[in-house]
C-alpha cells in the first residue's frame, strides 16, 4: 500500500511539472528560432533609434555646436532642470518662458539655440543609458532562460525515479523530487515576473523622445525668428 501511494505521489509531482511547463515555454524564448545576436539585444517593440537628431524635432537654426552650452551656467541648469522626467512638462515650458523673457535682444535666438542644443545633448545622454540597461536586462533574461530549459529537462522523468518498498528510500527520493520542482517552480515564476517589466521599461526610450520633441517646441516658440 506504502508502495502504491509512493508511485501516486511521483505521478502527482511529474504532472505538476508537466502542467508547468507550458506556462515556461510560452514565456521563455524559443532557442530554436532564436534571431542573430545583432538583432537579438533590443527587446522593444518601439524602433530602437541610436541617437535623436536634431532634425527629427528641430526646425529652427542648424546645430552646429554641440558643447559651447556647457560654459554657460544658466543653460547648464535650466537644460538639466526641463529634461528631467520628474518634472512636468507645464513646469518645464514655464522655465522656459522665463528663461526667454530675460535674454537680450541681440542674444535671444541664439541662447535658446544653444538651450535646444543642450536639450538635445542631454536627452541622448539620458536615453543612451536607459536603452543600455534595457539591453542588459534583456540579455540577462535570455541567458536566464537558457539556464531554466535546462533545469527543466534535467528533471527526472517517472520512469527513472525507481521505486522500492524501503520506506525510507522512496520518501528521500520524493523529498530530492518535491525539493527540485518547487527550486524549478520557483525560479519560472520569478522568470516571469521579471519579464513582465520590459514592456514597462520599454516605455520609456519613447517617453523621453516625446519629452525632447515638447521641448524643442516649446523653445522654439520662444524664438522671435
Amino acid at each position: 500500500m506504502k508502495m502504491i501511494k509512493n508511485i501516486h505521489r511521483r505521478a502527482a509531482l511529474q504532472a505538476a511539472i508537466l502542467a508547468l511547463a507550458p506556462i515556461a515555454w510560452a514565456t521563455l524564448p524559443s532557442l530554436a528560432d532564436e534571431p542573430a545576436k545583432d538583432t537579438n539585444e533590443w527587446p522593444c517593440v518601439y524602433r530602437k533609434v541610436p541617437v535623436l537628431t536634431a532634425a527629427t524635432i528641430w526646425d529652427g537654426p542648424a546645430i552646429t555646436d554641440t558643447s559651447s552650452w556647457r560654459k554657460d551656467e544658466a543653460i547648464r541648469k535650466l537644460s538639466q532642470f526641463v529634461i528631467s522626467r520628474r518634472i512636468k512638462e507645464d513646469d518645464a515650458e514655464a522655465a522656459i518662458k522665463k528663461y526667454a523673457a530675460g535674454l537680450p535682444a541681440d542674444q535671444h535666438d541664439a541662447k535658446l539655440t544653444e538651450l535646444f542644443a543642450a536639450v538635445l545633448t542631454r536627452t541622448n545622454e539620458d536615453r543612451k543609458l536607459v536603452m543600455s540597461g534595457i539591453e542588459r536586462f534583456h540579455k540577462r533574461q535570455l541567458e536566464r532562460a537558457k539556464e531554466i530549459e535546462k533545469e527543466g529537462i534535467d528533471l527526472p522523468p517517472e520512469n527513472e525515479m525507481g521505486v522500492t518498498d524501503d520506506s525510507n528510500g522512496p520518501a528521500g527520493e520524493i523529498s530530492q523530487l518535491s525539493s527540485k520542482e518547487e527550486k524549478y517552480k520557483w525560479e519560472v515564476r520569478t522568470f516571469q515576473e521579471k519579464q513582465a517589466n520590459i514592456p514597462i521599461a520599454c516605455e520609456i526610450p519613447q517617453l523621453i523622445d516625446e519629452r525632447a520633441g515638447a521641448l524643442a517646441r516649446a523653445i522654439r516658440a520662444e524664438m522671435k525668428s
